[in-house]
């Protein structure tokens, strides 16, 4: 789950990053961007002090906080990781 803002340039960076993985993990994974603009409620439930910030979410359960651009491959890796 990408937790970004619309005018944040490094949230419109990731834009793409998190659209690509969309793609890859059809089926696989659910991947979604959330605007906190609009949904501020859900930075407040994870402790999103900082954005973008990238959580991976399985089982109902937050297992990465990642904040901050990353390249794709780590983002890849971390999906792999819990897929696997």
């Amino acid at each position: 789950m990408d937790l970004s803002a619309n005018p944040d340039i490094p949230c419109r960076a990731l834009a793409s990053t998190i659209s690509l993985l969309a793609d890859r993990y059809t089926g696989k994974a659910i991947v979604c961007k959330v605007n906190l603009d609009r949904a501020p409620a859900i930075a407040r439930e994870y402790g999103v002090m900082v954005i973008p910030t990238v959580l991976i979410i399985k089982d109902g359960k937050e297992v990465k906080h990642l904040v901050g651009l990353w390249p794709e491959s780590e983002y890849t890796n971390q999906l792999d990781d819990l897929i696997h």
